[in-house]
């Protein structure tokens, strides 16, 4: 059986750092990058540019291009260059590092498939993947969360009615529904924009955007009864963010080009270029980590809505298993859940195992 330094599950952005850094430390590595089908249900997908982040920004790469290009007089391919608009998002930086990785690091093995099991024994983990089994001395669980997505009933090209919350992804594709407002709020500051959603949270998040922005606003519940506090309501009332209880049965648009609006049945549309998606979570992918009995917090939700208890060194209660990105938490402080801050965890994570192992080898020869 095959024994590693590390194991890193999960093929996000959280998961990506790991092992890029696993294989800068030397460490022998297998990274399981997960299915089509786990890649796709997870949040990172749905953040489609990282213009959030000091550095991660399309001119970054522009101007050293145009300077190129003006060096050897390429003018017309400079007029394209200009006018062109580059995403930088998770989906290519995770792409660039395996690319990285396979090119230059060879103690890092990338592995396509599913990991469907994680037990340990003594200080060995056992992880089964491809209806195989592999060992390793400490694994990174990167596995991360879903958002609960909102259905909309609206009629399909055969004219029949559609309670389902695929209408929604082409926008989301196109950065046009968004599902955080650290990373993607800003981009709502010059239009109208619709927060989907009928908490506390939601109302918090129409608040801050019109603070921010002084922007038009809108709470569509979708046919949920909001549950607002009467501080956070007067504080809507003021600044005049409607909330629309009618259930959404259309969207207004160019084709999936570009969002227009909401349509309503007994209520007038309502014109935005943005929604932002306010209804918490649909589940946590927090299976391996149950199975490794580690703990969970979020007593209250149920188990597959439940984060994986963390501590600073982002070190799970099971020593030698770790976790990173959105599906991890800590109780003795908040965690933003952002790219920089997976990417901080997957660091620590690696280090601490990259640490011990040295001692390992120290205590041999000492």
């Amino acid at each position: 059986m095959k024994k590693y330094d590390l194991t890193i599950i999960g093929g996000g952005i959280g998961g990506a750092a790991s092992a890029l850094r696993a294989g800068q430390n030397g460490l022998e590595t297998l990274w399981i990058l997960g299915s089509k089908k786990t890649r796709k249900r997870s949040r990172s997908q749905w953040v489609m540019n990282l213009d959030n982040i000091v550095g991660f920004h399309e001119d970054v790469i522009k101007s050293q291009v145009i300077k190129t290009l003006k060096k050897n007089k390429q003018d017309e391919a400079i007029a394209l260059i200009e006018n062109e608009h580059y995403h930088i998002n998770n989906r290519l930086l995770i792409q660039n590092t395996i690319q990285r990785i396979e090119k230059d690091i060879p103690q890092v093995t990338i592995g396509e498939g599913e990991a469907d099991s994680l037990q340990k024994s003594g200080d060995i983990f056992t992880i089964g993947f491809n209806e195989e089994s592999v060992e390793s001395t400490a694994v990174v669980l990167s596995t991360g969360v879903m958002d609960e997505q909102p259905h909309i009933q609206k009629q399909n090209r055969k004219g029949e009615w559609e309670d389902t919350p695929k209408w929604i992804y082409p926008f989301a594709n196109r950065e046009q529904v968004l599902y955080c407002i650290r990373c993607e709020g800003h981009l709502t500051k010059k239009d109208s924009v619709a927060i989907i959603g009928h908490s506390n949270t939601s109302a918090e998040l129409a608040m801050m955007l019109h603070e921010r922005y002084n922007n038009k606003v809108y709470i569509l519940t979708n046919g949920e009864t909001p549950v607002i506090s009467e501080d956070r309501q007067k504080i809507l009332n003021n600044y005049t963010i409607e909330i629309i209880e009618e259930p959404i049965v259309g969207l207004l648009s160019e084709g999936v080009k570009q969002l227009h609006g909401f349509e309503f049945e007994n209520y007038a549309s309502v014109s935005v270029r943005y929604a932002l998606v306010s209804l918490g979570l649909h589940r946590v992918y927090n299976e391996l980590a149950c199975q490794a009995d580690a703990r969970l917090m979020d007593e209250n939700q149920p188990e597959e809505k439940r984060h994986v208890w963390i501590n600073h060194k982002g070190e799970t209660s099971v020593k030698g298993l770790f976790a990173v990105g959105d599906m991890a938490k800590r109780e003795d402080e908040p965690m933003m859940k952002q790219v920089y801050t997976a990417q901080e965890y997957a660091v620590r994570a690696v280090d601490t195992v990259d640490t011990r192992r040295r001692k390992v080898m120290r205590q041999k020869i000492v």
